[in-house]
């Protein structure tokens, strides 16, 4: 279950990777974060943000244009 969850629905890039980056700075180590949205390359831009760092992606899915990440925070 997720501990807080993001709708960046109607957002392109970057908002929804700012967005992203600022609710899990928020976080504490070990809580989820479910993000999702309907603009498929935000999806993927938080993807390469979350390899990137040191948050482990447990889900990622497109559909279309919607997508849905879920994130632990390291």
């Amino acid at each position: 279950m997720a501990n807080s969850q993001l709708d960046c629905s109607g957002l392109v890039c970057p908002m929804p990777v700012a967005k992203t980056k600022r609710q899990l700075l928020e976080m504490k180590s070990g809580e989820i974060l479910e993000v999702t949205g309907d603009y498929a390359e935000a999806g993927q831009n938080i993807k390469r943000y979350i390899e990137k760092h040191n948050d482990k992606l447990l889900d990622f899915k497109v559909d279309g244009e919607n997508y849905y990440l879920k994130i632990e925070k390291a």
